[in-house]
């Protein structure tokens, strides 16, 4: 597949493909603002065309007044669109609606990016004809990273793999053991969105919607690959490198791949009792690797903690709470 054939070809104006970066955003004005300000310094080669779009999810409109301040000046154009019922996935779908790239960008509100950052996932896009493409999100810790592990290691999402390399949607120590997510990705419009609501809002409050989303577009057959080049990073507060708070996420990300796995599955019976079994095994031996980190006061020990953690709500994945967001 050629990168022309699925570009946006406009032979007026001289553009091949047309790219629109969509952050979704809710109550974080001030991380909002950097997010905006580095995405709209990015500069692309010539005949590629790009918009940022600020989805507003908050019913006060908060972030409105921010994009009106950064809407002037040099950087790409910037819109703002309105969704004030919080649901990130009516928020997601409402950035795709409104916008009418070739190409889809979704960046979070609170990941800011260096230069060079869109031109790299676009150029992979382009260069292997993928329908999707994912890059690192790296942690930025005003406060410092968490005392239980320096290294901020479990906030991480990349892969050391050259640019171009076929990804799966199945984690492994290679992923950082975190699900593929949608900020910092990049998805074709005509193969990866289609439809009115390419996010299931049913998952919209519960989480893990994007990866419901990933999931679907694996067993269609689209191609995901990774850009080493495209690199964002998230920032961090104090509050999230608490140890009880990384424990929940880790729960609630077993409970929301089991949830979708189920939902998703021909036989969800079927699948539910295989998921039972599959995790009563990866208990015993994640929590005797942990065991045997933790006796060892190996530095691994928290880590593989988290991961028992997940492993933990991937059991008892039906007791997730619908209104989680």
């Amino acid at each position: 597949m050629s990168a022309v054939s699925v570009a946006a070809d406009d032979p007026e104006t001289g553009i091949l493909t047309t790219v629109s970066v969509v952050i979704c955003t809710f109550n974080r004005p001030a991380l909002l603002a950097e997010a905006v300000r580095t995405a709209r310094a990015q500069h692309l080669p010539p005949g590629i065309s790009a918009e940022i779009v600020v989805v507003d999810n908050a019913p006060d409109g908060n972030a409105a007044p921010v994009v009106a301040s950064l809407a002037g000046g040099a950087g790409l154009p910037l819109r703002y669109l309105a969704h004030p019922v919080p649901n990130i996935s009516h928020a997601r779908n409402r950035g795709v609606a409104g916008t009418a790239g070739a190409l889809v960008v979704f960046l979070d509100d609170d990941e800011w990016c260096r230069p060079g950052w869109l031109a790299a996932l676009v150029g992979t896009a382009l260069e292997t004809g993928a329908d999707v493409v994912f890059g690192a999100v790296l942690p930025d810790f005003p406060d410092g990273p968490p005392d239980w592990d320096p290294t901020g290691r479990p906030y991480e999402r990349r892969l050391d793999q050259p640019t171009g390399t076929p990804m799966g949607i199945r984690h492994d120590a290679q992923a950082s053991g975190r699900w593929i997510g949608t900020g910092n990705a990049l998805l074709r419009r005509d193969t990866c969105l289609a439809g009115a609501e390419p996010f299931d809002p049913l998952l919209g409050r519960s989480g893990g919607e994007d990866y419901d989303l990933f999931v679907r577009l694996d067993r269609a057959g689209r191609r995901m690959v990774w850009c080493g080049e495209a690199v964002v990073y998230e920032v961090v507060p104090a509050d999230r490198t608490r140890w009880d708070y990384m424990v929940l996420r880790n729960w609630r990300g077993g409970q929301q791949w089991a949830t979708i796995a189920v939902r998703r599955a021909r036989r969800p019976a079927l699948a539910a009792g295989r998921i039972a079994i599959r995790t009563l095994v990866q208990l015993v031996i994640v929590g005797a690797a942990w065991a045997t980190s933790r006796l060892r006061d190996a530095p691994d020990a928290g880590s593989r903690w988290l991961k028992l953690a997940q492993v933990a709500g991937k059991l008892l994945w039906w007791t997730m709470p619908k209104g989680h967001r």
